[in-house]
């Protein structure tokens, strides 16, 4: 997957090291993964929950934060919409 928006992820990982670490290892995964339908992402993220179709929640950690994410599984591209 190819991840724009990354930059809204900035406020995330100034708030401590706990959602700096998921951060991390969030977009890392991110930039493997070769989802082509939302039940490829429920697999891998089960705690991901999807709002509306091509829109998924992840929840960060423990520091009561959310990454909102627009995918489009066809294209391979996922933007960062926003944190909640």
């Amino acid at each position: 997957m190819r991840l724009l928006g990354k930059d809204k992820l900035l406020r995330l990982v100034r708030t401590d090291e706990a959602a700096r670490a998921w951060v991390s290892a969030w977009v890392a995964e991110l930039a493997t993964a070769n989802w082509k339908h939302a039940a490829d992402l429920s697999h891998q993220f089960p705690n991901a929950r999807q709002s509306e179709p091509g829109h998924f929640i992840f929840p960060v950690c423990n520091c009561r934060k959310e990454v909102c994410l627009q995918i489009a599984f066809q294209q391979g591209i996922a933007v960062v919409t926003g944190i909640q």
